[in-house]
């Protein structure tokens, strides 16, 4: 029997953790007669690479790592047609693994290798950002460049503390951007501090949408922007609200488009499902409605 799931494993992810569990994983799979092939990535990109050369080979690929693993494995996918594009299935083990949490995948490893066996598939949107996609936020102003800029090694030291301390050192560099920005045609501007895209109910693993609020596969998109507070105490008071999913502050919105544009008076430095997105004045989000099959 040749193949039918390809493994794509990220090595250095959640500090190296795939190491005690990539046995058990192949080992289970071929227990439940889903023959593996396995592929290690070296360097940012070669999830990408692996998937688009050879995705439309198999039944499913399913990668460990963290969202920026999933991130690259998306737009392997997104290059192949869609009637060839293969089910795509995640091992989360990243650092805040925000794409699990919306799709509920379980905690344990164990239990999401498990859950993948069952093969349970919905259709989500993708979004396309310049010439890139995501799946769950493109994202840009304050503290929103800290989980790419936080180094490898303190992640695999620290974990979620790194990014908590890298945020304590952006507090001094905080500063909102004029923007105008159209929503499916509605154009208005404002003075931002962090704007984000987002088809999730988990950002950073901190900012927390309730599910009632985000449909993944509705061919919308969540836009979360947070406009210039006045002073220190409402800027705390505002990311208090966040935490605890109250939307009511007059500096937040929260807004549903499928559409979304921007244009900036400088240059903007965004995220792409936590990684690095590029530097852009004027911009676009497109939704892709239902173009992906999840193993969710």
């Amino acid at each position: 029997m040749s193949p039918n799931t390809m493994l794509i494993v990220n090595p250095v992810s959640g500090k190296g953790k795939i190491k005690n569990h990539l046995l058990d994983a192949v080992k289970a799979f071929a227990e439940g007669g889903i023959p593996v092939s396995v592929f290690v990535t070296e360097k940012r990109g070669d999830a990408t690479l692996f998937t688009e050369k050879y995705g439309r080979d198999f039944e499913r690929v399913i990668c460990t790592g963290g969202d920026g693993t999933l991130n690259e494995v998306m737009n392997g996918v997104m290059a192949i047609p869609f009637e060839e594009r293969p089910k795509i299935g995640y091992i989360p083990l990243g650092t805040t693994n925000d794409m699990a949490v919306s799709f509920g995948l379980p905690k344990s490893t164990k239990d999401v290798i498990a859950h993948l066996k069952a093969d349970s598939v919905r259709a989500v949107d993708v979004g396309q950002f310049d010439d890139r996609y995501f799946g769950y936020v493109s994202a840009f102003g304050a503290f929103t460049n800290i989980p790419y800029a936080t180094s490898q090694k303190a992640k695999r030291t620290w974990g979620y503390l790194a990014y908590l301390g890298g945020a304590a050192g952006a507090l001094k560099d905080i500063k909102p951007v004029h923007a105008e920005i159209t929503c499916d045609g509605e154009t208005f501007e404002d003075e931002i501090l962090v704007g984000a895209v987002m088809n999730t109910t988990s950002m950073a693993g901190l900012i927390k949408l309730s599910p009632k609020d985000v449909m993944l596969d509705d061919g919308r998109f969540e836009l979360l922007l947070v406009r210039d507070p006045k002073g220190f105490g409402e800027l705390c008071g505002d990311a208090k609200k966040l935490l605890t999913k109250d939307f009511s502050s007059d500096s937040v919105k929260l807004l549903h488009a499928s559409n979304i544009s921007f244009k900036f008076d400088r240059k903007m430095s965004f995220t792409c499902d936590g990684e690095a997105g590029g530097e852009y004045e004027e911009v676009s989000a497109i939704n892709h409605h239902a173009a992906l099959k999840l193993l969710v």
